[in-house]
């Protein structure tokens, strides 16, 4: 049993009870000693849980509650918190590690990588270089998350595989070379994630547009192609950008930067929104923008 299928070894009452555990804080790591692991989780009264790992895997487990079956709600609460700061890996030490390798070591790490079936589909998407439109890429991002998560079975007991999912699909974005792919990848990959009516998927939504960010208005940036600049203008205005309004003002604010022939329609998509969906703070910041599209119109 490992911290990404232990949900699928223990019963889903106990499952649920630790997740919720998890979900309300009630569990903390202690203290930590090479891959054992000392939590103290808060009830009625507080029970020590220890955990040992050996890389992923759960090699001993114990609490010292009264349950006496096999694992309690206090361990599997004390799994939950080790995937998230345990078995989720840095992008940025990930980064610092792949700095330090030789372009020969690189391209043996890609081409081993690349002999798993698993693995071989998300590197091969990295390279991709066809002219799909967005109305294409969004169907199909849209297919695999329902194909992974039916619309109306998503909970709090799939929610951390969810993320998962989530977070997979985001390294696919961030490490695909064509710029117009990794733009189209980005938008279709908040709009997969926005067709999901789950309170609790808010902030995962905010997180996933802030790791979004730089990679999609870097593609905006080095385009220069203004045809896509429209498609995409059309596309935000039949989306309900809310939960990633800060990822979409960057996107207004990249586009007033590059544009050049859609100006005018950038100028009155930006009023219209500032007339009928931006709060205060965001009036503010797409003011200037239509001073600088302004300036820029008359030059």
């Amino acid at each position: 049993m490992n911290l990404y299928d232990f949900e699928d070894q223990i019963p889903s009452r106990i499952i649920d009870r630790g997740y919720d555990y998890w979900l309300e804080g009630r569990v903390m790591i202690e203290s930590e000693h090479e891959s054992t692991y000392r939590f103290i989780a808060e009830g009625s009264e507080q029970y020590e849980v220890i955990v040992t790992l050996t890389g992923i895997d759960i090699e001993d487990s114990s609490c010292d509650c009264p349950y006496t079956k096999e694992h309690c709600k206090h361990e599997v609460a004390a799994y939950f918190l080790l995937r998230e700061k345990v078995a989720t890996p840095s992008n940025r030490n990930v980064r610092q590690q792949l700095q330090k390798l030789k372009k020969q070591q690189l391209i043996d790490l890609l081409v081993g990588l690349a002999n798993d079936p698993e693995l071989y589909p998300r590197i091969a998407r990295s390279f991709d270089t066809s002219r799909k439109s967005f109305t294409q890429v969004i169907k199909e991002m849209r297919r695999r998350f329902s194909d992974k998560f039916p619309m109306f079975e998503l909970d709090y007991t799939s929610l951390s595989n969810f993320q998962s999912f989530v977070d997979a699909r985001v390294s696919d974005v961030l490490i695909v070379q064509d710029h117009e792919m990794r733009l189209k990848q980005g938008i279709a990959l908040m709009l997969g994630m926005s067709d999901y009516d789950f309170e609790e998927l808010s902030e995962m939504s905010l997180e996933t547009a802030n790791e979004l960010d730089p990679a999609i208005c870097s593609a905006i940036n080095m385009l220069s192609n203004d045809v896509v600049y429209l498609e995409l203008l059309d596309l935000l205005k039949s989306v309900d950008t809310w939960n990633w309004a800060d990822l979409h003002l960057e996107i207004l604010k990249s586009l007033t930067f590059e544009m050049k022939d859609g100006l005018d329609v950038l100028r009155t998509y930006i009023e219209t929104y500032s007339e009928t969906e931006a709060d205060d703070h965001e009036v503010e910041e797409l003011e200037v923008l239509l001073r600088i599209i302004e300036k820029r119109s008359d030059s």
